[in-house]
């Protein structure tokens, strides 16, 4: 199947689970009947240009779980959303910290950066901004992921899916410095 038809098989898909979202078992926090959805693939859609442009438009709040993280261009502009005073919280794996990740860079610059705890691999892909947006799918923040790897990235703008998405952050947040 070509890119085209199988952006258009997606589109639909969205389209058809928008407009019957209330057949679906609702699960926590499910989305409304006017959630907006893009999907973008990498390295044909430039994710991390995506990713950075969310960022910049951030008025309150960023809540990002990532499990691979070395990126400079998306640390840097978390840093910048900081100093715009954008609260900035990122949670990352344990395992995946070295001398690539933006770890260092985003601890140095006063962002709130953990490291996840659970013995498990914390495989987290998303970001939460302004409880409203949220960013998923298979894209980690590198450089293959960006340039390289098939990835996709989903951004979907509804406060019932972030609101879900941010409840599973805060409970991660809080199982850092509850243990």
């Amino acid at each position: 199947m070509d890119r085209k038809a199988l952006l258009l098989c997606i589109a639909v898909i969205a389209i058809i689970l928008v407009q019957f979202n209330h057949l679906l078992p609702k699960g926590k926090n499910t989305g409304s009947d006017q959630a907006r959805v893009s999907a973008y693939f990498c390295p044909e859609d430039g994710c991390s240009q995506v990713v950075i442009r969310w960022i910049e438009r951030a008025n309150k709040s960023i809540d990002l779980a990532m499990y691979s993280f070395t990126l400079d261009s998306i640390g840097e502009t978390l840093v910048r959303a900081k100093e715009r005073g954008i609260r900035v919280r990122v949670i990352l794996e344990s395992e995946r910290i070295d001398r690539y990740s933006e770890y260092g860079r985003l601890r140095a610059a006063g962002v709130e950066v953990e490291l996840d705890r659970n013995s498990y691999l914390m495989h987290n892909k998303f970001m939460v901004i302004d409880g409203g947006v949220v960013l998923t799918g298979s894209f980690n923040y590198t450089w293959s992921g960006d340039k390289k790897n098939d990835e996709n990235l989903v951004v979907i703008v509804d406060e019932g899916i972030a609101s879900a998405f941010e409840s599973e952050f805060n409970e991660m947040w809080s199982g850092i410095f509850g243990k």
